[in-house]
This record gives structure tokens, sequence and C-alpha cells, in this order.
């Protein structure tokens, strides 16, 4: 349940944020700079948020699957993707400050990833029979 409520939380952020939140607020009315101000200062909030739901499931994955599991199946890959994309974001923005296009690829990769995850199954443990 820990890996569902994480990704909820992280991959509907997103999503829900850049394709219900930003295109309302520029139909409203509101000047521009504005908006692209507001979306700045959430998209770094939404990328903690991200890195967070990351964390917690690759914990998960390693306690169900073991931590070889990280690189051996596609979730794995996938939740590293994501965590790369986060670091990536951070780093773009606050160390090389480098143009917004990068920090969008980023915001990018990490969602597309997170919908991959979504289409996954949850991990789950196998429960072993006592004799």
């Amino acid at each position: 349940m820990l890996w569902q409520l994480a990704q909820v939380f992280w991959v509907g952020g997103l999503w829900v944020f850049h394709v219900g939140l930003v295109p309302a607020l520029k139909v409203s009315g509101l000047a521009p700079l504005l908006v692209q101000d507001i979306a700045a200062q959430i998209d770094r909030w939404l990328i903690g948020v991200a890195l967070l739901g990351l964390l917690t499931q690759l914990a998960v994955l390693a306690r169900v699957e073991g931590l070889s599991a990280w690189g051996r199946q596609f979730r794995g890959q996938m939740l590293l993707l994501g965590l790369g994309a986060c670091v990536s974001y951070y780093t773009l923005r606050y160390g090389i400050s480098v143009g917004e296009r990068w920090q969008m690829f980023c915001f990018l990769v990490l969602g597309f990833s997170g919908i991959v995850l979504v289409a996954q199954p949850v991990p789950v443990r196998a429960h072993r029979l006592r004799r």
C-alpha cells in the first residue's frame, strides 16, 4: 500500500500540476510572468515530493525484492531514472544554472518515468507456507 500511496503523491502531483493547474492559471487572465513565477516556485517543491516518493518506492522495492532489484528489474531502473532526473533538476537549477529547457527536460523525464511506473505491477512479497 505504501508503494501506491507514494506513487499517487508524486506522479499524480506532477501531472495534475502541469496538465491541470498551470493551463488553468494561464486561461484565468493572470499575467504571464506571474504564472511563470508561480510554476517555477511550485516546480521545485513538486520535485522534492517526487524525490521523497521515489526514495520511498526504492525502499519498498529493496525490502520486498532485495537491493539487487534496483538494477535487475524494470521497476527499479525506472525508479533510478526518476531519481537521476530529480538530482539533475536540482543540479541544473541551483548548481550549474543553465536555461529552463534542461530543467523542463528533467521534469518530463521524471513525469514519463512515473507514468511508466504506474503501469507496472506493485511489488509483493510471496507468502511462504509454514508447516
